[in-house]
């Protein structure tokens, strides 16, 4: 074998792998994949429809809030005296008083209404428009 044959030894070995290998690519036959045999085809029995029965939806019960209860969610009650809310006056009542308390204010009617801070006064007039709603028609 000559130096120039060695020299070129590895070229020619991937030439004759890369031409078998094509060979062998080219000379295999793909073989046709068989058809799937269709299945016959499925009879349903006839529908049989049972009446609907109906039922009739009641929506459920709408709570009304009680006439009276012991706070409200958003109005703190009066500080240091004995209250209930009441929902129809959306204030609070004061237990053994006339006054009504809502946001900081204390409300009394005395021929006209009144407001102060605290229960004892001091009593100031107040206007008809600054009064909670539900005491505005009250004593009028």
């Amino acid at each position: 074998m000559s130096v120039n044959a060695v020299r070129h030894l590895p070229a020619r070995l991937l030439l004759l792998a890369s031409v078998l290998s094509l060979a062998a690519c080219a000379g295999r036959i793909e073989q046709p994949r068989p058809q799937p045999t269709p299945l016959p085809p499925v009879v349903q029995p006839p529908e049989t429809r049972v009446p609907a029965t109906r039922i009739p939806i009641q929506a459920p019960p709408t709570r009304t809030p009680a006439a009276v209860q012991r706070s409200h969610p958003r109005y703190a009650p009066p500080p240091g005296a004995p209250a209930h809310w009441n929902n129809q006056l959306g204030v609070y009542v004061v237990e053994g008083s006339d006054l009504y308390y809502r946001e900081r204010l204390y409300y009394r009617w005395d021929g006209d209404w009144y407001c102060a801070g605290r229960p004892d006064g001091p009593w100031e007039p107040v206007e008809l428009h600054s009064v909670p709603p539900g005491l505005r028609g009250r004593h009028r």
